[in-house]
């Protein structure tokens, strides 16, 4: 099933499976939004802890996110840079 997103700035976005996190390239900026529409962009190493948390890093300081909560995943570029 494709989600199909639409920010706020206009752009669109088809979301990646929350499944698919394991593959994210760690050096891309990407966007998570979750299952209640809250919208984080970071980076992400794609891991989950025991906890059922994963990581985003936007500076020096991360937040944990709950994975269950993940509604989908995508890159803020569509190509790498």
């Amino acid at each position: 099933m494709k989600i199909k997103v639409t920010f706020s700035d206009g752009s669109r976005r088809v979301l990646k499976a929350p499944s698919e996190l394991q593959k994210i390239d760690k050096n891309r900026e990407a966007i998570f939004v979750m299952n209640n529409g809250e919208v984080y962009t970071g980076y992400c190493d794609g891991d989950v802890d025991e906890e059922d948390d994963f990581c985003i890093m936007g500076t020096l300081h991360g937040i944990g996110l709950p994975f269950n909560r993940l509604l989908g995943w995508c890159y803020t570029t569509n190509k790498k840079i």
